[in-house]
């Protein structure tokens, strides 16, 4: 997984990219090895905006989040991409379960 961060009108700290990437190898257990994950992290009008991109092969997703501080606006991104993830690979472990699963009850 590639991770690339930018930011604009703030200043970037080696604690905001170990954060960052800490928490973005998270996501390692949905996303495939090949995927991109691109952060956008903005701070404007005393707010800070996250957003996520995340491009998985055959799947793209987008996740945006605001807040007062980097670490709430980053968390909630963050969050949001794992639940919307997490649900993705339960459907698909639903869908195989399903087509495959009859095979299983013949067998034994």
């Amino acid at each position: 997984m590639q991770v690339q961060v930018y930011y604009q009108g703030l200043e970037h700290t080696p604690w905001m990219d170990q954060f960052i990437t800490k928490r973005v190898a998270k996501l390692d257990r949905y996303l495939n090895t090949s995927a991109n994950v691109q952060v956008n992290v903005k701070y404007q009008n005393n707010h800070y905006v996250t957003s996520l991109a995340i491009h998985n092969p055959y799947h793209d997703y987008a996740f945006s989040s605001e807040g007062l501080n980097l670490y709430e606006s980053f968390s909630s991104a963050i969050d949001k991409a794992a639940r919307s993830l997490r649900e993705h690979k339960r459907k698909i472990k639903d869908r195989i379960n399903k087509k495959f699963g009859s095979l299983n009850r013949e067998v034994s």
